[in-house]
């Protein structure tokens, strides 16, 4: 192969590379504006709850701000729920116990369903560890390292 066809092959890979990002860039800005214009005329997004989890033991949990969880907080679950230390999951809890990705929940055939992210200290529901995700109800608990909440409708 000689160097002019390299050279031409190059150059379309780079001409193809910058006409993806483009429209990766296009369309962002498109659903960027699209959004602005929904807040401005005043419809915002809701978020679909599907149950709750009280805190009925915050073991040495904290929240991302520093203060300790404390026994009652409430959070909302959502049709797909993380659980974990890092402060991108949906209900954070910082604590030593728990993996930065640690469980997740999932709402799935009218259920609540729990599994765990291949966490290091695993979740335990009703006292029981978890493998594979498992249906839980109203009243189950659910133990993530020294955390425990209850899962309410």
């Amino acid at each position: 192969m000689d160097y002019q066809a390299l050279l031409a092959l190059r150059i379309g890979l780079v001409v193809v590379l910058y006409f993806a990002v483009l429209q990766v860039v296009f369309v962002a800005r498109r659903e960027l504006r699209h959004e602005v214009r929904a807040v401005a005329q005043g419809q915002t997004r809701t978020r679909e709850v599907v149950g709750h989890l009280i805190v009925i033991d915050p073991g040495s949990a904290k929240l991302p701000s520093g203060d300790p969880m404390r026994n009652g907080a409430e959070y909302d679950i959502e049709p797909i729920t993380t659980l974990g230390r890092s402060p991108t999951n949906s209900v954070p809890i910082d604590s030593g116990f728990v993996s930065a990705d640690h469980a997740r929940i999932i709402y799935r055939d009218g259920s609540l369903w729990v599994e765990d992210l291949q966490s290091r200290n695993g979740i335990f529901v009703d006292g029981h560890k978890v493998g594979a995700p498992v249906a839980v109800s109203p009243g189950s608990i659910l133990q993530i390292g020294d955390t425990r909440f209850k899962f309410t409708t």
